[in-house]
């Protein structure tokens, strides 16, 4: 009783799928609003839309980026989405959260 053994599955279609490979490459960053606040708390709209638009959103190009703030200041809404409009041009991918956030969604 000498049968041979054979490996059906390297003789098999089966295709072998690297999940790396769909993994999106790029950059991640996060653009901390605090920077832009009087003393990291209050948001003071002439000067705020001062140092937004003199910032260089250029260096975000092809970049995945988090919008967020790391102080507990209270935003109002447009402020995460006037960012949003300076950096819709640059980058790939804009999300209002974390990095981890942004890790999730992509």
């Amino acid at each position: 009783m000498s049968t041979e053994i054979t490996n059906r599955v390297s003789q098999s279609s089966i295709k072998t799928i690297d999940l790396e490979e769909f993994y999106p490459k790029g950059k991640r960053e996060f653009i901390d609003l605090s920077q832009w606040l009087e003393n990291g708390l209050i948001l003071r709209e002439k000067e705020f839309r001062i140092k937004i638009k003199s910032h260089e959103w250029i260096s975000y190009k092809d970049k995945f980026v988090a919008i967020g703030c790391s102080t507990n200041a209270i935003l109002p809404s447009w402020a995460p989405l006037l960012v949003t409009s300076y950096l819709e041009p640059f980058a790939k991918k804009i999300i209002h959260g974390s990095l981890t956030e942004l890790e999730n969604l992509i």
